[in-house]
Parts: structure tokens; C-alpha cells; sequence
């Protein structure tokens, strides 16, 4: 069973991605924040992680940058409202696997798990 990992500040948006994931056969595990993200991710390995950028403490890309400086090649999904940092250097530069924009279409952020989850077992082979 594929393990995801989920961080959001939002409750809601936790809830329904871990929710969505878990009725897609997914074992989903939830983080708040950045940091408790990151925690999560030095204690166990994930198949996929998917972040918002914007969160307290540590946000998506700064996490993302610190588990790549571990030389951690997992796929990240970033989900969030902000449409135009899809564009920003460190989302191109960290080798983000897909760009979510809420309010989440379910059908299209299936398809890009399961399409990073492919990629994903393709890198680890």
C-alpha cells in the first residue's frame, strides 16, 4: 500500500484530501504544518508527499528544499490557491512533480497521484 503524506494549515482541506486518498486505496497521513511535515518525513518514508505552500512555522517549499538537501527524490505535489507560484523559481528549480490549484478538481488530483506514484516507482527501480 502507498504511503502519502499530506500537509496543510486548512483542517477541511486535510480532511478531504486524506479522505479522497485513503477511498483511492492510499495509506494517508496528515501534517499541519511544515515542520511537523518534516518531522514526519526524517521518521518514515513516504511514496508521495503533497504540500500547501503557504503554512505556519516552515512552509511547502521550504520543506521541500530541505528534503531535497537530504537527497530525498520522493514526489511532491504542491496543492494550493496560489495560481501564480506555479511559475516561481523554486517550484521549477525542486523538482516538483505537479502544481494542484485550490479549489481542488478531485478527478485531475487523482490522475497526478496516481501519475506521480508511477513516476515514483520508475526512480526507485
Amino acid at each position: 500500500m502507498k504511503k502519502i503524506l499530506v500537509a496543510d494549515d486548512e483542517a477541511n482541506i486535510r480532511l478531504l484530501l486524506e479522505e479522497v486518498l485513503t477511498e483511492e486505496g492510499y495509506q494517508v497521513t496528515t501534517a499541519a504544518t511544515g515542520r511537523e511535515a518534516l518531522r514526519k518525513i526524517l521518521k518514515e518514508q513516504y511514496d508521495l508527499l503533497i504540500f500547501d505552500i503557504k503554512m505556519p512555522e516552515m512552509n511547502g517549499l521550504e520543506v521541500v528544499e530541505k528534503i531535497r538537501e537530504l537527497k530525498k527524490d520522493t514526489p511532491v505535489i504542491i496543492c494550493s490557491a496560489y495560481k501564480h507560484l506555479q511559475d516561481d523559481y523554486v517550484v521549477g528549480t525542486s523538482s516538483i512533480t505537479a502544481y494542484v490549484t485550490k479549489p481542488v478538481n478531485l478527478a485531475e488530483f487523482k490522475e497526478k497521484v496516481r501519475s506521480a506514484l508511477e513516476s515514483g516507482d520508475k526512480t526507485d527501480k
